[in-house]
């Protein structure tokens, strides 16, 4: 009988395996896999900007103050257990919300009502993926962070502003262009009619340029979002980069 043994817990756990019973091995989603569900799932009603928005047709809160506003209501001296219940709480939330179940004061269910269930557009496992990345991300410190920097981006000059902000520099490089001409041969380019050579830097930034330079064969993207201070701020610096 002993020598049967194994064979026997062999044919045992084959057939425990064979049960029926499902078990979950999804794996869990990597960071930018996270942030991509952030965007397509959370966004559609919330804000996710650090400092946050607000609008006057918003459908929810800003995720920032739906955060921080859950962590004071929960209340725990110990971070990490507040951080487990933080996601426990949120990832059966999103996909089983009920106004029981909700921290949100009546005043603000009145206005933004229970949120709608995400059942069927996010798993459990990437629910609580999202639920510990946001629960990392907005927090009180890393508001005051968020703020300080934009309040520190604002006292910079236009021009320096955008080039701290966007990539401009890793294929504009001054004086030894690989991927595109470096700011002094666009400044070279343009100086001669500065106005008309200005209205050709603008446009080139915010609707992208292809071919301008037979020298140089990467595609420029558009550039959206700057205000009309930055882009004439930055487009005026490019054309004084002209090196005599």
């Amino acid at each position: 009988m002993i020598k049967y043994l194994p064979l026997l817990i062999f044919i045992l756990l084959g057939l425990n395996n064979c049960s029926g019973e499902k078990k979950n091995h999804e794996a869990a989603p990597s960071p930018a896999q996270v942030d991509a569900l952030l965007h397509r799932v959370c966004a559609r009603c919330h804000n996710l900007d650090m400092p946050p928005k607000t609008s006057d047709d918003e459908k929810a809160p800003p995720l920032y103050t739906v955060t921080v506003h859950l962590k004071d209501r929960m209340k725990s001296d110990d971070p990490s257990a507040l951080r487990a219940k933080f996601i426990d709480f949120v990832s059966d939330y999103v996909i089983h919300p009920s106004r029981k179940k909700s921290y949100c004061d009546p005043a603000s269910l009145k206005l933004y009502g229970v949120m709608p269930s995400l059942k069927g557009q996010i798993t459990p496992v990437q629910a609580r993926a999202v639920a510990a990345a946001i629960y990392d991300r907005y927090d009180q410190m890393a508001m005051l962070a968020a703020m300080k920097e934009r309040n520190r981006l604002a006292r910079l000059p236009a021009w320096q502003q955008v080039l701290e902000t966007r990539d401009c520099r890793l294929c504009h490089i001054q004086g030894r262009g690989r991927l595109a001409p470096g700011f002094d041969e666009i400044a070279r380019k343009y100086a001669k009619n500065k106005e008309e050579g200005l209205k050709k830097i603008e446009k080139a930034i915010t609707e992208g340029s292809r071919g301008a330079w037979p020298k140089y064969h990467t595609p420029m993207r558009a550039y959206k979002g700057l205000s009309p201070r930055q882009l004439e701020g930055i487009s005026r610096w490019i054309l004084q980069q002209r090196k005599q």
